[in-house]
């Protein structure tokens, strides 16, 4: 298992700690530098020590827990249908008519109309 040699800032005690014993704070959006934090064997202290962005990325790339202080920006890969969003009332009345024996009669009554 991967071990990282840290100093403990408040006792000065060197520590040699497994990745699952390190997490990796960073903002990913706009940061130049990190934290990782992690619990003094010999003081039982917890601390955060600021690191630069190649060694947080180093730590994770090994298995060190990475958390993001930003929330990701993704983009749906589909785009949004007109009209109104999707409702709790819209399921509970799709649900409804589901649960009838007709709905596929309906549903294809509906296609015929429209054609």
């Amino acid at each position: 298992m991967t071990q990282f040699t840290l100093t403990c800032p408040r006792c000065a005690a060197e520590l040699s700690l497994t990745t699952r014993r390190l997490l990796v704070r960073i903002d990913a959006g706009t940061a130049t530098s990190g934290e990782v934090l992690f619990t003094c064997l010999n003081c039982r202290r917890s601390e955060a020590v600021t690191i630069d962005v190649a060694t947080a990325a180093r730590l994770v790339t090994a298995g060190v827990t990475y958390l993001s202080l930003s929330e990701p920006d993704v983009d749906h890969p589909e785009p949004q249908p007109p009209g109104p969003r999707l409702t709790h009332d819209d399921l509970l009345d799709l649900h409804a008519a589901l649960a009838g024996d007709t709905w596929h009669d309906e549903l294809t009554g509906l296609a015929a109309e429209t054609q």
